[in-house]
């Protein structure tokens, strides 16, 4: 391994990975994040598979005796977008993988760092050695059309450091009795990615990963996430939604663009969604999401402001806002999502 990889990721290295694109479904707070350990052993597996990689290498330990460690990696989307490839590892092959362990030692689980192959190429799960290639210039957007990345203008933590999956977040949301009583019963089991449930608003619009805005016609637009390949379509040409909507996760969504540029996009027609809102308060069909687009930097970022209104649990309406900036010629790769991959890291050392 480099000299310069055997280095403690500094903390200046780790406030450049909580700006980057990096995503996490679940807490790392499980994670002893101050601490690395190097292991050498065989792959014996290499899971290339969403919402996270894992790879599981055997090998002697500090005992004298044989190991077997498990290892998590960032989604296959992140790590495609920080040089990997399928075929970059594979069963037999000997690493030395660098990890944060597991604060219960019994586990053998650890969070990736950097894996080094016999030939010395190294493959950056996230820290001070991950390369991104520099985006593509492309002109600035006029009409919100083009690929975007989330980029919140205070920066923001994709690892979870600082709450475990199993501790509830405060929440500010305005709860009527039935959402009190939901927000009461909160059950970390639940948690809709480890059940590789279908995203909603307005939580997928602050998913860290990549999305697209596209014009498909003069009446239609679509918004095309990364993650779990969602697609909605926006109908520019409609004044009001239809009567028969089928309910879906994402909704019916109806749009126009505005004198000074903006876009409002209103939607309705969602089906009920677990956590829907926040942690442990599903959304109902009686949902209702009004979205305002505004253009940043002369069209090289934009905000969307939500307005979300759901009678079934809310007192009143709240607001969620998003930033985004553009991801130069980024093509969205595909996200889908592997049931017994999302609850790996619940059951690895039982």
């Amino acid at each position: 391994m480099k000299s310069a990889s055997l280095k403690a990721v500094s903390a200046a290295a780790l406030a450049a990975c909580l700006a980057g694109p990096a995503i996490a479904h679940h807490s790392r707070a499980n994670f002893d994040m101050e601490t690395e350990v190097d292991f050498t052993g065989t792959v014996t597996e290499f899971s290339w598979r969403n919402p996270h990689v894992y790879a599981v290498v055997e090998g002697i330990g500090a005992n004298g005796e044989m190991e077997t460690r498990t290892y998590e990696m960032n989604s296959t989307t992140v790590l495609m977008r920080f040089g990997w490839n399928r075929g970059d590892l594979t069963a037999g092959e000997h690493v030395t993988i660098r990890g944060n362990p597991d604060r219960d030692a019994s586990k053998n689980f650890y969070y990736t760092t950097v894996v080094v192959k016999e030939d010395g190429s190294e493959l950056w799960s996230w820290g001070e050695g991950v390369k991104r290639a520099p985006a593509a210039p492309v002109p600035p957007s006029t009409d919100f059309t083009g690929v975007w990345t989330f980029a919140p203008e205070g920066g923001f933590n994709p690892l979870g450091l600082d709450r475990p999956d199993d501790v509830q977040r405060e929440t500010d949301l305005p709860l009527n009795e039935a959402g009190e009583a939901m927000f009461a019963d909160f059950d970390p089991s639940e948690e809709p990615s480890f059940n590789c449930e279908p995203p909603t608003l307005p939580g997928i619009a602050g998913q860290p990963y990549p999305s697209r805005i596209t014009r498909l016609d003069e009446d239609t637009l679509e918004i095309a996430y990364e993650v779990d390949n969602a697609r909605r379509t926006v109908h520019l040409d409609m004044d009001e939604h239809p009567a028969d909507l089928e309910p879906s996760p994402l909704g019916h969504s109806i749009g126009h663009y505005t004198d000074d540029g903006g876009l409002i996009v209103d939607t309705v027609g969602f089906a009920p969604s677990v956590w829907g809102h926040d942690q442990s308060v599903d959304s109902s069909d009686q949902k209702h999401v009004v979205e305002q687009f505004e253009l940043l930097d002369g069209g090289r970022r934009y905000r969307n402001t939500m307005t979300i209104t759901d009678p079934a649990y809310l007192t009143e309406p709240y607001e969620r806002s998003y930033t985004y900036a553009q991801f130069g010629g980024y093509e969205l790769q595909d996200y889908t999502c592997d049931l017994e991959t999302a609850r790996r890291h619940l059951t690895v050392g039982e």
